[in-house]
């Protein structure tokens, strides 16, 4: 409800006379003198890159601002490092934050709503934004940050190793991205190419992969989509779903081995034909155009029975401490608007959250691998994101050792497993606050 009240307002009627954006406006002097805005930004070098152009294409424009880049390479050592500028007050003015990370910041009051900081600037949110990427970081009424990038889960494979055409009946039509696959057609491609020093498959043995492959099969892995308070991989529905994609994920034949991954990560192996398919997001597009002769392609991921995914959201954020607010709203609605959002796709590694740029060269690339390019937007339609809680990134890191058991121990007890998991993410995500004595 609070994600389409911000939705609505921005949009509404009363909607109040935009003021120029400043990704269009002449160069002017800040009212207040020289101004320095500290940006924390992290990814690899490819993005770090893209940040400090749309740091200097801003700076070129406002001659008066300077907006000094802070990269980090992981996210987890960028919530590291913002997690200690606060604790010493030398956090920056803005930041690039996850959707995972978002609830926590705003719970501790570190982030500044922007919504009506950006209205004030002529943003038009629901007509050129992806909603789901409002709606990820919207509570309390509020948008708490600006999305940048809705990457959705979809599978990148390697055109010389699917099976395409062993996969459907004779006189069926081809499958193409726009029909997508069911869950059987996909594990018998899976088993098909599990041969001669080849893995079928990778999927990363995380929440946010389960979540996809058992939404799709009707069920969750949480028992509220929005504000979770448990895990319910127990549940009737979910184990169901869950034994399905074992079934397929655990055999040692189909995927490959922790053992092979420690002396090879999977991207790696997938560029060197050592894998036939990735379940990821478009993050790692830039790594593979590197590889010698990989010829790949994007293509949803499987129905289990109806198509769904799940969309790792990132996007900029303004300190709730900043002491240069009007500056860094002017800077974000740059970095999120059009000249900063075809300097981020340009880069081959996000999914814009900014509409016009999805039909821009700087996103589609022709020439450029994967071909069927449409099929990340196309995902988002059919993509959810994970719970908005600021326990989940806790939840993950606690997961992560039994999800790697379940994907890969040689034996497994799931009746014991599945509801220990839930009732160790009931008290991370809802603690019992503490009583008298």
């Amino acid at each position: 409800m609070a994600a389409c009240l911000v939705v609505t307002g921005c949009t509404s009627d009363a909607e109040p006379s935009p003021v120029p954006s400043p990704s269009a406006s002449s160069a002017s002097p800040s009212a207040t003198g020289p101004v320095t805005l500290r940006f924390g930004v992290y990814g690899d070098k490819n993005l770090r890159q893209a940040y400090e152009k749309i740091a200097r294409v801003y700076g070129n424009d406002h001659p008066d601002v300077t907006v000094e880049v802070e990269s980090t390479r992981t996210e987890a050592e960028a919530a590291d490092k913002l997690d200690h500028q606060f604790s010493v007050g030398d956090e920056p003015d803005l930041f690039v934050a996850s959707q995972d990370e978002v609830p926590r910041l705003s719970a501790e009051d570190r982030v500044q709503p922007v919504d009506q900081l950006l209205e004030a600037r002529g943003v038009t949110f629901g007509d050129n934004y992806q909603r789901l990427g409002l709606e990820a970081f919207s509570a309390e009424q509020a948008l708490q940050c600006m999305p940048y990038d809705v990457s959705p889960l979809v599978i990148l494979y390697n055109q010389g190793l699917v099976p395409f055409r062993r996969l459907i009946e004779p006189g069926e039509d081809p499958l193409t991205p726009e029909t997508g696959w069911t869950w059987e057609q996909f594990a018998k491609a899976v088993r098909l190419m599990s041969r001669d020093g080849v893995n079928g498959v990778y999927v990363e043995p995380g929440l946010s992969p389960l979540m996809a492959l058992v939404r799709s099969a009707g069920s969750d892995i949480v028992d509220d989509p929005r504000a979770a308070t448990t895990l319910t991989l127990d549940d009737d529905g979910t184990r169901s779903a869950l034994e399905d994609i074992l079934a397929v994920l655990r055999e040692p034949r189909y995927t490959p081995s922790p053992q092979q991954l420690a002396r090879q990560d999977a991207v790696t192996r997938f560029a060197q034909g050592k894998i036939g398919m990735l379940v990821t997001t478009r993050a790692v597009v830039p790594e593979l155009r590197k590889a010698d002769d990989l010829d790949f392609d994007v293509f949803p991921l499987p129905a289990m029975a109806r198509p769904r995914t799940v969309a790792a959201v990132t996007g900029f954020c303004v300190s709730s401490t900043t002491e240069h607010l009007e500056e860094a709203a002017d800077f974000l609605a740059f970095a999120s608007g059009e000249k900063g959002s075809k300097i981020l796709a340009e880069t081959g590694a996000v999914v814009p959250a900014y509409l016009p740029t999805l039909n821009s060269l700087s996103f589609t690339q022709p020439g450029e691998q994967p071909e069927s390019v449409l099929v990340f937007p196309e995902a988002v339609a059919r993509a959810g994101v994970t719970p908005y809680v600021p326990g989940w990134p806790q939840l993950e890191k606690a997961m992560q050792p039994e999800l790697e058991r379940m994907f890969y121990a040689p034996v497994i007890d799931l009746d014991a497993m599945l509801p220990r998991m839930d009732e160790a993410s009931s008290r991370i995500l809802a603690p019992r606050a503490p009583t008298d004595g």
